[in-house]
């Protein structure tokens, strides 16, 4: 009775590592794929996503002008810090009729009239998404604020956080 009852601790013991070592191998394999899906001239993962205003927002459906994704939260403070950036480059583009959409999407928002508060207070006037766990995974995003431009053929062209990239897209649409 001994020898079999050590077999089967042995068999669990075994089947339990394989399990952990197989879901640790598929974690990584998907971060693997998604960082590849979401580098600079990959073409960006379709998401739909539902806006703060109740439309269903399609990243594909955009297609023919450049997107501007913002994935932020209103508890991160250099977030927060960088959306005044935002909101000037917004006005700055819409002056200009620069072809930019932007799109904003709230990363582990866990009270949403925190979140809602947080855009009415930092006056941020464009399309408000929040995120769900696959686009977070498609995009790779492991810290925000993170922002990637998407070209109207639907390619990222920059992944970078919005301080170094708002001075880029004001020189590519020589905004002022």
């Amino acid at each position: 009775m001994k020898l079999f009852d050590f077999t089967i601790q042995t068999n669990m013991k075994r089947n339990f590592i394989y399990t952990v070592i197989f879901v640790l191998l598929s974690f990584f394999s998907a971060k693997q794929s998604a960082a590849q899906n979401s580098n600079v001239g990959s073409v960006a993962p379709d998401f739909t996503l539902k806006a703060l205003d109740g439309r269903d927002i399609t990243l594909s459906k955009l297609k023919g002008k450049y997107v501007l994704i913002d994935f932020w939260g209103s508890w991160c403070g250099p977030c927060r810090k960088s959306n005044p950036m935002m909101v000037e480059l917004y006005n700055q583009s819409k002056a200009k009729n620069a072809s930019i959409e932007f799109i904003s999407i709230a990363v582990n928002e866990r009270n949403d009239e925190k979140w809602k508060q947080a855009i009415k207070n930092d006056k941020l006037a464009w399309t408000q998404l929040k995120i769900n766990r696959p686009v977070g995974l498609a995009y790779n995003i492991v810290g925000v604020p993170t922002c990637i431009l998407v070209s109207p053929e639907g390619k990222i062209l920059y992944r970078e956080h919005p301080v170094s990239l708002i001075p880029k897209i004001k020189e590519m649409f020589e905004i002022k």
